[in-house]
């Protein structure tokens, strides 16, 4: 059920994002929220690391409406890379705010309806098998809250809510926490450019580079895990 702290918003790109309300911040960009998804997540992550390895494991840091993760299930359908795809979301959505949405009826996504729900209703903390080559884990859990394991993910979506919104998320020890948790080589991606998170991975033991950013945004960041 739609709550007065959530509003729809229609992005540039034909897609909808939401409005969180009590924080004043979007889920994903106004300028187009599939765009933005695919731009720093799919293209400078997923398929950016396919071009080295057929086996991926990705931590998500803000699975949100799950449009990354729905993206990913597509992309992985079309390379064949086997992934496994672990999701952290304290506050999800509810689903009949998530299917008004509607992803699925974009181009391309016609046919991911139930497994986007199977995502959304997945129980906690216990993976599940979409495909051959992809499986699923939500975690109703805070990061701060979390130990991810070490050595364990080779690829992170880092899509928290902006460092002015939730500040927490984005102080080095939550960057050492995920530090800990990649394989050397590893790669983070996030939309956020700032000069104090880009700071803040290099000192937890990140390399990083600024690329051009979605529409709408001028750069975003790759960070690389560096030897520990």
């Amino acid at each position: 059920m739609m709550d007065d702290s959530t509003e729809f918003v229609l992005t540039e790109d034909g897609s909808y994002t939401l409005l969180n309300r009590k924080l004043g911040e979007h889920y994903h960009s106004i300028h187009g929220a599939v765009q933005e998804s695919r731009h720093v997540f799919l293209e400078a992550g997923y398929r950016y690391i396919c071009n080295k390895l057929r086996d991926i494991s990705i931590l998500e840091v803000g699975f949100g409406t799950g449009l990354n993760a729905l993206l990913t299930l597509d992309a992985s359908d079309k390379t064949g890379v086997n992934t496994r795809y672990h999701a952290l979301e304290p506050f999800l959505p509810d689903w009949s705010v998530i299917e008004t949405i509607n992803y699925c009826s974009l181009g391309g996504l016609e046919g991911f309806t139930d497994d986007f729900r199977k995502m959304h209703h997945a129980v906690p903390d216990t993976e599940i098998h979409l495909r051959e080559n992809f499986t699923f884990c939500l975690s109703r859990s805070r990061l701060e809250d979390t130990y991810p394991g070490s050595g364990k993910y080779n690829l992170v979506y880092f899509d928290a809510f902006s460092p002015e919104t939730a500040p927490e998320l984005w102080e080095p020890e939550i960057f050492r926490k995920l530090r800990m948790s990649m394989d050397q080589g590893g790669i983070l991606v996030t939309y956020c450019a700032k000069g104090r998170v880009r700071r803040t991975l290099q000192e937890a033991g990140f390399s990083t580079e600024r690329l051009p950013g979605p529409p709408g945004k001028r750069e975003m960041l790759r960070a690389t895990a560096n030897k520990l």
